[in-house]
């Protein structure tokens, strides 16, 4: 670049290299525009801070939820000294939230005066609170039946995300089946809402998935699952205390899903995949791990009348429980927790009604104990 180049196009050239490659040092950006180290520091010092104060809150977000330095160093793929010095910084970063809520600020004010995520927020606010007092927080009640029943997903935690279910359906888990600290094991994280969940009522959690968002997500720490050689993500003596497992259902949706996903296999290789995964899931759980199983019920009822349904074609909550024994877990309980019969067009119910078809809104929360030991050997054709 030109020594003699006008104050301005420096500047804003500058600015425009960090903004590409925040790796780049002052010295090779001032080397390139013809300017000291000291005025590529001037020039771009607020992008820098941003930066940084953007990085720090991955950290922080990925630390509350108990991930290692180790495996947010290889995230970031930084130094495990840069995530410590990141992390010392924490206390200062939570206690300009905590001063806001003092003063009477709603968590969805602060989060936006700071840039966090509500979830972050409400990790703060409710340090120290029971259980009992984070749900009246956040404003759920507290179901103590076997009917999970929401209208809607709640939008303050998890994103927009095909097949996405209801941040309470997890707090209720959460609630009954794990301690605070516990550690909950995501395989298939979707839109991040256990998650976001566990923050808001203190648990740990390793999340996993497909589709990998470093910037937005992350705490979702890239796996493919391979549907012919199933392998646990994370080695070592750790283990989760609650797998949430909320895979793609069979057929619903899967056209929004990767093509190379479980949702559009056949019914045989749909069922094969999750006794392979029950399995590893087995052999990777201590004793008083439990499991929530979430899925559905899936009828091929599209233009069939209810009498003319046959059962080769569907899979239903006795296909699920078979499978689960067969894999080495016994279920404790089983929650009904239907999807929202508010999203059917009232033209399509109409249509059904006349044509006598019954649909699926159907969706149930197994939850399972380990049972005994089991050989992890299928094999997916």
């Amino acid at each position: 670049m030109r020594a003699g180049i006008p104050e301005e196009e420096a500047r804003m050239t500058a600015r425009r290299a960090y903004e590409n490659n925040p790796r780049l040092t002052s010295f090779e950006i001032g080397q390139a525009i013809g300017r000291s180290r000291q005025a590529v520091d001037a020039y771009i010092a607020d992008l820098r801070a941003a930066t940084q104060m953007e990085l720090d809150l991955k950290i922080f977000r990925m630390n509350r939820l108990g991930i290692s330095q180790e495996r947010i160093a290889i995230r970031f793929d930084a130094l495990q000294r840069t995530i410590s010095n990141h992390l010392a910084k924490m206390p200062e970063l939570a206690n300009l939230l905590n001063t806001d809520l003092s003063r009477g600020f709603t968590v969805a004010q602060v989060a936006e005066k700071h840039g966090w995520t509500e979830p972050m927020v409400w990790s703060i606010a409710l340090e120290g609170k029971s259980d009992l007092d984070r749900f009246k927080a956040v404003n759920w009640g507290l179901r103590t039946w076997d009917l999970w029943n929401w209208n809607d997903c709640e939008k303050r935690f998890g994103d927009d995300w095909p097949g996405r279910i209801p941040a309470q359906m997890i707090a209720h888990m959460l609630y009954y089946f794990s301690d605070q600290n516990d550690l909950v094991f995501d395989p298939m994280a979707g839109g991040g809402v256990v998650a976001d969940t566990c923050l808001a009522f203190n648990r740990k959690c390793w999340s996993f998935d497909m589709d990998d968002r470093p910037d937005t997500r992350p705490e979702i720490e890239p796996c493919f699952w391979d549907i012919t050689n199933l392998k646990w993500p994370i080695k070592g003596k750790t283990k989760p205390d609650l797998i949430i497992f909320d895979p793609p259902y069979f057929k619903k949706q899967s056209n929004n899903y990767d093509p190379d996903g479980i949702s559009g296999m056949s019914k045989a290789n749909y069922l094969k995949f999750l006794e392979n995964f029950f399995a590893l899931a087995h052999s990777n759980a201590k004793k008083s791990t439990q499991m929530a199983f979430i899925n559905a019920d899936w009828r091929d009822f599209q233009n069939t009348p209810a009498k003319n349904e046959t059962r080769v074609n569907s899979i239903l909550i006795n296909d699920y429980l078979r499978i689960l024994d067969q894999s080495g877990w016994q279920e404790t309980h089983i929650f009904q927790a239907p999807l929202s019969s508010e999203r059917f067009k009232a033209n399509v119910v109409s249509a059904m009604q006349k044509k006598k078809i019954i649909g699926v809104t159907g969706r149930y929360v197994i939850i399972s104990k380990k049972k005994w030991v089991v050989n992890y050997s299928a094999e997916i054709n």
